[in-house]
């Protein structure tokens, strides 16, 4: 599939505050600073559709981005570091998970791992979340223009 118009829509703190659920979503989610902005970005062909930061946590909110005018790309706050408040964390995790079990126009969620480290247990617990929910994911390794060669 070639991506020829993306565009962001809206931000939201809630799911129900979401686009009407009348077209598929597909999530991207990952530990705080994986690189989920800058893979939507490289997707889209869009330097700065996604905001970016080296600052882990920067993404906050359910962010949608309408694909082609027929789908919508999800970038959702990162799990895990992020330099916020463990209630902000607290927050942002009960928001995504809402979304993820309640939002019926989901239908993957790209889960992203740095490729330059083993996943760690926060990943392995969120993979094992999805599958205990049913829910459909991929994942998405990061990173590898980074990696050093042997």
């Amino acid at each position: 599939m070639q991506i020829k118009t993306a565009e962001f829509t809206v931000s939201n703190s809630d799911y129900k505050l979401c686009p009407p659920p009348l077209k598929a979503e597909i999530a991207f989610i990952g530990r705080s600073n994986v690189g989920k902005s800058s893979l939507i970005n490289m997707l889209t062909n869009k330097k700065n559709l996604a905001k970016t930061s080296s600052t882990p946590g920067k993404t906050q909110l359910i962010n949608h981005f309408e694909i082609n005018g027929n789908w919508y790309l999800v970038d959702l706050p990162g799990y895990g570091y992020a330099v916020t408040s463990k209630k902000n964390r607290a927050t942002w995790g009960k928001m995504i998970s809402n979304y993820i079990l309640q939002r019926e126009s989901l239908i993957s969620i790209f889960v992203l791992i740095d490729s330059r480290i083993s996943p760690q247990k926060i990943d392995l617990e969120f993979l094992s979340f999805l599958g205990e929910n049913g829910i459909p994911f991929s994942i998405i390794f990061t990173k590898i223009d980074k990696q050093t060669q042997e």
